[in-house]
């Protein structure tokens, strides 16, 4: 994934919720844009336990976002 496409899909206003699978399966879902933030190489979050967790972005595989009517557009 280049940071420039997930900046267009991160960016959106309004913000979409959207969901990002990495190349071994695992999916991290954002509801909120202060959930993440966007560097030049890795998308950071806190995990389930509030620890630190970067994901590379060239690991991530498809980013989903909710559509309007509920469902999902792959990316």
């Amino acid at each position: 994934m280049r940071k420039e496409e997930l900046d267009k899909i991160a960016g959106a206003r309004p913000f979409k919720p959207f969901e990002v699978r990495l190349v071994d399966g695992r999916t991290f879902r954002f509801n909120t844009p202060e959930g993440f933030v966007i560097s030049r190489s890795a998308l950071t979050t806190l995990d389930k336990e509030g620890e630190l967790l970067l994901i590379s972005l060239p690991l991530i595989a498809t980013v989903n976002v909710r559509s309007r009517n509920g469902g999902h557009r792959a990316n």
